[in-house]
């Protein structure tokens, strides 16, 4: 299957994704509902009299995601509703208002716009751009091989334009995902969730004991609940576009124990000079990968180009 990219354009429809794993979770809590349910039937009642509830499209242990109406703004919208059992841990509610004012400040054509954060009775919700199209995620399960490369190049090309934005204003995403990148049907990358996102120099460590995130694309810094830099979201990403181009995480049956203490073996089942631009991004000291995220995208692109 051949996939194009195009720049972002004019807001183009959105779906979304809801994510919540923590440490000893390899994969996100979702699940997706038929978009033909009512929400009624599924238990889901309107909090915002503005917006008319159409579906749940992703579920978690944070919550819901459901495509609405805004019946102001006659558009399409998706309402992330924290789960009820939620909403009385101070600590939830901080994070959903980090991601609000964190989200809010990134205004980049391939990051997932956050309209607002409201409150009704004792339902918080974010409001967001709704999406049309697929998670990488789901394209992988589609594409189990993995994707042509000129495909992995242009895709990690804008990703790390919008990640390198964010990482401008100060901001790591933590959690970069191929359920976190999104392809909507008119071509566009868009990167989503900044739930767990964080200011640069922040430590991974959440409370006292717990470590937010997905495993197999963590740092081993952030899976030791270290400060972290940029470095930690260049490893991701070297993670993520490995799975683009083979279909599988680097090192599958690795502990989180191996992740976290030892080095991963250099990769060696793809052609010499793209697994050198991996291994250096996932290289187990930061001081290792590359300074900044867009230089392992070029170096990528480079490798792929001389293909």
């Amino acid at each position: 299957m051949a996939f194009v990219i195009h720049k972002s354009k004019a807001p183009a429809a959105p779906k979304v994704v809801l994510r919540s794993s923590k440490a000893a979770k390899e994969r996100h809590a979702e699940s997706a509902a038929d978009q033909s349910t009512a929400p009624a039937s599924l238990g889901v009642s309107n909090p915002l009299e503005r917006y008319r509830l159409d579906c749940v499209i992703g579920e978690g242990g944070t919550g819901q995601v459901l495509k609405a109406y805004d019946q102001l703004l006659e558009m399409d919208v998706a309402i992330k509703i924290l789960a009820p059992c939620l909403v009385n841990d101070p600590e939830a509610l901080q994070a959903l208002k980090a991601e609000a004012r964190i989200t809010l400040s990134l205004i980049h054509n391939h990051i997932l716009r956050i309209y607002n954060l409201e409150r009704s009775g004792d339902k918080y919700l974010l409001i967001m751009e709704y999406l049309s199209g697929k998670t990488i995620g789901e394209l992988l399960l589609e594409n189990p091989s993995g994707f042509e490369p000129n495909f992995v190049a242009s895709a990690i090309t804008v990703i790390a334009d919008a990640i390198g934005y964010a990482h401008r204003h100060g901001v790591l995403h933590k959690d970069l995902t191929p359920s976190n990148i999104f392809f909507t049907d008119d071509g566009v990358i868009k990167v989503i969730d900044f739930g767990l996102a964080s200011v640069v120099g922040a430590s991974s460590m959440v409370g006292d004991d717990s470590i937010i995130g997905t495993p197999a694309y963590m740092s081993p810094e952030q899976l030791r609940g270290e400060v972290l830099d940029v470095g930690s979201d260049i490893y991701s990403a070297g993670v993520l576009a490995y799975q683009m181009l083979t279909g599988h995480v680097i090192a599958p049956d690795a502990t989180i124990e191996d992740m976290a203490f030892r080095p991963h073996e250099p990769i060696a089942d793809i052609t010499p000079g793209v697994a050198s631009v991996i291994n250096t991004a996932t290289a187990f000291s930061p001081a290792d990968r590359y300074s900044a995220i867009g230089e392992f995208a070029a170096a990528l692109s480079s490798a792929i180009s001389s293909l």
